[in-house]
């Protein structure tokens, strides 16, 4: 079957990209090479934009690593950050693309997992993708990077539960403290959260009497609570 017709320019590689279309990428590489280095917006090159694309089905996803595949061996680099926080393709993958699929095949071909803002662990605790978690802590991502906070943190003060609790249980610092001396117990009571949560932070290795910038320790806080569910919840921790 013949090749559908494409256009050689920085739209139809662009357009060729975002659509997975495999064949027609490479017909256009193979007509004019250059094009390889078109960008889209934000600055991206053509591989951010492959690994940007929101995949919902086998089929999609392994068009997508066919994709990326093409792009690396006609070499594109697979760890070029773009934009002001400097994501790599692999980042688009866990952030956008959401496949565990690509980022596995990327990190097979090389990409630094720690080279993408995060280490991807705060795009993944967002969405609470606990598989994708994994796949990044296996492959080095530091649990206790900080950009702000920690992504323990981070998904505690999201609300993000299942996924902070997913970190501490792989080994995320669970007395790790912010800028202002705040802990994980001190943000689960200020945000009111389901005292068992509290009982299940103590018993995982939370301290109640870590004491913030101001010098209140959560122990203290929960004291002044009204609701004594908090107090209780710590102690019975």
């Amino acid at each position: 079957m013949p090749r559908k017709t494409v256009r050689a320019s920085k739209t139809g590689a662009i357009d060729a990209v975002r659509s997975l279309d495999v064949d027609g990428a490479a017909a256009i590489f193979d007509t004019d090479a250059s094009l390889l280095k078109a960008r889209g917006h934000g600055d991206r090159n053509l591989l951010h934009l492959a690994c940007a694309v929101r995949t919902t089905s086998h089929r999609s996803r392994g068009l997508q690593i066919r994709l990326a595949a093409l792009l690396l061996d006609r070499g594109l680099p697979i760890d070029e950050p773009y934009g002001r926080d400097a994501c790599t393709p692999l980042f688009e993958a866990v952030a956008r693309a959401r496949s565990v699929e690509l980022v596995q095949f990327l990190l097979e071909r090389g990409a630094d997992v720690n080279a993408a803002p995060g280490g991807g662990l705060f795009a993944a605790a967002w969405w609470q993708d606990l598989d994708m978690l994994d796949v990044l802590i296996d492959a080095g991502a530091d649990m206790e990077v900080v950009v702000g906070v920690t992504p323990f943190l981070a998904s505690l003060s999201w609300g993000r539960l299942d996924a902070a609790k997913h970190l501490v249980e792989r080994g995320a610092d669970v007395n790790v403290q912010d800028a202002k001396g705040r802990t994980a117990l001190h943000l689960a009571l200020e945000k009111e959260y389901d005292p068992a949560l509290l009982t299940w932070l103590v018993r995982h290795g939370a301290t109640p009497d870590l004491e913030d910038a101001g010098g209140v320790s959560a122990r203290l806080k929960a004291s002044r609570k009204r609701d004594r569910r908090y107090l209780a919840a710590i102690e019975r921790g």
